[in-house]
């Protein structure tokens, strides 16, 4: 076999899949979905300080958190197309230093329409960055280690989440949340010279090299992949590549699965600061709020993360459908003990129920990521991504914050005077019950039954790309 010389920047990134390469390019994205994370939950750690500031309503708190995520659905997929045709670390680049900026322009918002329309701005950056992340990840590590890179990946989410909760929390709580955003957004700018200074790895070479050491490729030569790669994808339509992606049955199940998820996250997300310091909940202080409920979530994402990766691929052993199956089973057990948490007046008794929910909440991330990039071929995997996260957010938690933020208004009969006086725990849990526990079954029973057409799917993803070589 000769030695793979198409391009300087190719060669290395081939040779680097067998080397530290991998890690250290990992080690930039994972600090990039850190800050991705932080940016975007340091408005929610410091919700309560911001609305008394600014003089929000709850339904507009709701309202706010809501058109990050609508403008974050609908530019998901321009974004993910276009990184199935570019190199991805320029997406991933150009979209950090939009989200940062954004972030930074949020601590100058004066009034209700200024912080609306930066957390739009926030969505278009934060947009393309996880279906190019996702997908050139998945360049530099193999099948068999996806999903534990993946969940790994996401180890990176729930950290930023905390960090969020907690810069957010202690300087709102301070009178200091415009510093907070100030805060969060340096160091995005200076993630951003690391990331364009990254090696593009070649499509599908992972899998590529593995499947050479066992035998099954008589070479992973190309002479020019990278022109040969941006051809054939430019002579595929958008909407043949929607098309495509849409009939493969696992990419609907998952997308089913984490509309319902998503609307119950994002609900939570958005409110469980909020819920924590109604005078009728647990009456918390906004700083203890931060550091409380984002050491919570990051503890225990931390642990459903990984655990989620390492089980899947466990059972993947013995059941090819494992990494579909985990996520339904995941979410149907955590439908009780998200009640359980919900109706608990007893301190002790609510954050034991917390964390068993939000590990259960959080093992779908790295088998639901891998198996999306397992079932598709490698020039569609971005696309993969874009399309089930647009059809995900805008029929799951796109309007989620708003729905539940109104639901709440209503239920209180002052329409906003609990609020007001910090007494609007009683609304809000209502509101998620009602909601989220049903999502919760829904989801888990899709996911269940789904997860036989996994095994399938993959294959009909290989014989593509057997097809394409």
């Amino acid at each position: 076999m000769r030695k793979i010389a198409s391009s300087p920047e190719v060669s290395v990134a081939a040779t680097g899949t067998r080397s530290r390469y991998p890690r250290y390019v990992f080690s930039i994205f994972f600090t990039i979905n850190l800050l991705n994370f932080l940016d975007r939950n340091i408005f929610t750690g410091a919700s309560n300080a911001i609305a008394k500031d600014l003089g929000l309503s709850l339904g507009q708190v709701g309202y706010i958190a809501s058109a990050f995520l609508i403008v974050y659905t609908i530019a998901t997929i321009p974004l993910g197309l276009w990184a199935d045709r570019v190199p991805r670390k320029n997406v991933a680049a150009i979209c950090l230093t939009i989200w940062s900026i954004a972030t930074a322009w949020t601590s100058l918002a004066t009034s209700f329409v200024m912080i609306f329309l930066s957390r739009m701005i926030l969505g278009i950056g934060e947009a393309g960055y996880y279906p190019a992340g996702s997908a050139l990840l998945s360049d530099f590590f193999s099948r068999e280690k996806r999903a534990r890179i993946m969940s790994w990946w996401g180890v990176a989410q729930y950290t930023g989440i905390f960090l969020g909760f907690a810069v957010g929390g202690v300087l709102g709580g301070l009178g200091l949340w415009r510093q907070a955003f100030l805060v969060a957004a340096a160091p995005g700018l200076v993630m951003t010279f690391l990331v364009w200074r990254i090696r593009e790895p070649r499509r599908n070479q992972a899998d590529e090299e593995a499947m050479l050491e066992e035998g099954r490729l008589p070479s992973i030569e190309r002479e020019q992949p990278a022109l040969t790669e941006r051809a054939t994808a430019v002579k595929e339509s958008i909407l043949k590549q929607c098309w495509h992606l849409l009939h493969i049955k696992t990419l609907l199940v998952l997308t089913v699965v984490q509309i319902f998820a998503f609307f119950v996250l994002s609900a939570n997300v958005t409110y469980l600061p909020l819920y924590l310091q109604q005078a009728d909940t647990f009456h918390l202080s906004q700083q203890f709020t931060g550091i409380y409920s984002g050491g919570v979530i990051v503890l225990a994402g931390i642990v459903g993360n990984l655990s989620g990766g390492y089980i899947s691929d466990l059972l993947g052993r013995y059941f090819k459908g494992a990494r579909v199956l985990v996520c339904g089973l995941s979410f149907l057990i955590s439908a009780p003990t998200f009640i359980v948490a919900v109706l608990a007046r007893d301190f002790t008794l609510f954050t034991t129920f917390l964390f068993i929910t939000v590990v259960l909440f959080s093992i779908y991330g790295g088998p639901c990521t891998a198996a999306t990039q397992d079932v598709v071929p490698s020039w569609l995997r971005s696309s993969a991504i874009a399309v089930t996260m647009l059809l995900a957010h805008v029929f799951g938690d796109a309007f989620a914050p708003a729905i539940i933020g109104v639901m709440a208004t209503n239920f209180d009969p002052t329409h906003g005077q609990h609020f007001l006086h910090n007494m609007a725990g009683g609304d809000l849990g209502q509101a998620l019950l009602i909601t989220c526990a049903p999502a919760l079954v829904i989801s888990g029973i899709v996911g269940i039954i789904g997860a036989r057409w996994l095994q399938r799917d993959i294959a009909a993803g290989d014989a593509l790309e057997k097809a394409r070589q």
